[in-house]
C-alpha cells in the first residue's frame, strides 16, 4: 500500500512537472506571438506610411513631367525664334557685305580628315569698304593657332606683290566646308600660299584657274613653306578635277604618282604665274 503511495506521488510529480513546463512553453510561444503581432503591426504601418510618401512623389514627379513638357516647348520656341533670329542676321550681315564689296575672289584649300584622306575646302576673299581691318571665319573645320598668323602673313605678302592698299578696306576670309562632320583638319600654316594667291586675285581684279591647287605655308620674305600629308591633298586636288598641283620645293618625290602634273614652287611670285589669270 505504501508503494503505491509512494508511485502516485511520484506520477503526480512528473505530471505536475510536465505541465509546468507546458505552460511555460505556451506562455513563452504567445510571447513570440504577441511580439511577432507587434513587429507585423509595426511593419504595416510602415507600409501604409511609405505608400502615402510614394503616392506623394509619384504626385510630385507627375508635376515635374508637366512642368518639364512646358519647358521642352518653350525651349523649342526659343531655339526656333533663336534660329530665325540667327539666320536674319546672318541675311543682313551677307546684304551689308555685298553692298560695301569692292572684289571677291574664290578658291580652294587643301585639308585631311582624321583618317589623314586629302579634302579640298573653299575659300572665298573678299575687299570690302573699312578701315584695314582682317576677318577670319572657318565654319565646319578644325583649325588650329596658326591659322590666324597665316591669315596676316598672306595679306601682307599679297598687298606687298601687288603694292595695294588697304587703308580704307577690310578683308574677309572664308573658309567654309559643305559637309560638316567630318572633322576636317587644317594645321601648320598649310592653307597660306592659297589664301595668298586668293587675297591677290580679288585686289588685282583677276580669276584663279580652278584646276590649278596649291599647298604650302606662307612666310613675309614671300617664299612658301613646307606643309604635312602631302600626298593625301594631291590625291584630293586630283578628284577635284584639279590638271596641276603645286606644292613646295622638295616635296614632290612625297606625292608620288597621282595621275596629275606635280611642280615645285618656291615662292608666290613663282606659283602666281601658273595660277592668277586676268578676268
Amino acid at each position: 500500500m505504501q508503494d503505491n503511495n509512494r508511485l502516485l506521488k511520484i506520477i503526480t510529480i512528473i505530471l505536475s512537472l510536465l505541465l509546468i513546463g507546458s505552460s511555460f512553453q505556451l506562455y513563452t510561444s504567445l510571447q513570440k506571438i504577441n511580439l511577432q503581432n507587434n513587429t507585423i503591426n509595426e511593419l504595416t504601418g510602415l507600409s501604409e506610411s511609405q505608400k502615402e510618401k510614394i503616392n506623394q512623389l509619384e504626385s510630385t514627379l507627375s508635376a515635374l513631367e508637366i512642368k518639364t513638357s512646358a519647358l521642352e516647348s518653350n525651349l523649342s520656341r526659343t531655339e526656333a525664334s533663336l534660329k530665325n533670329e540667327t539666320q536674319t542676321r546672318q541675311r543682313l550681315e551677307k546684304e551689308l557685305i555685298n553692298l560695301t564689296m569692292v572684289a571677291k575672289s574664290e578658291y580652294g584649300v587643301m585639308a585631311v580628315d582624321e583618317n589623314d584622306r586629302g579634302h579640298v575646302i573653299g575659300l572665298e576673299v573678299i575687299v570690302k569698304e573699312g578701315k584695314s581691318n582682317l576677318f577670319l571665319n572657318v565654319a565646319n573645320v578644325l583649325v588650329d593657332e596658326t591659322l590666324q598668323s597665316s591669315a596676316q602673313t598672306a595679306v601682307h605678302v599679297a598687298r606687298d606683290v601687288t603694292k595695294t592698299s588697304l587703308i580704307d578696306k577690310d578683308i574677309l576670309i572664308n573658309i567654309k566646308s559643305e559637309e560638316p562632320g567630318q572633322n576636317l583638319i587644317i594645321s601648320g600654316g598649310s592653307a597660306g600660299a592659297a589664301m595668298t594667291l586668293a587675297t591677290m586675285a580679288a585686289m588685282q581684279g583677276k580669276t584663279l584657274r580652278k584646276d590649278v591647287l596649291i599647298t604650302g605655308t606662307i612666310n613675309f620674305d614671300h617664299t612658301i613653306g613646307r606643309i604635312g600629308a602631302v600626298r593625301a591633298k594631291a590625291l584630293a586636288a586630283k578628284e577635284k578635277g584639279a590638271v596641276l598641283f603645286l606644292v613646295p620645293q622638295e616635296q614632290k618625290s612625297e606625292v608620288g604618282e597621282v595621275g596629275i602634273e606635280v611642280r615645285e614652287v618656291k615662292d608666290i611670285e613663282d606659283a602666281m604665274k601658273y595660277v592668277l589669270q586676268a578676268s
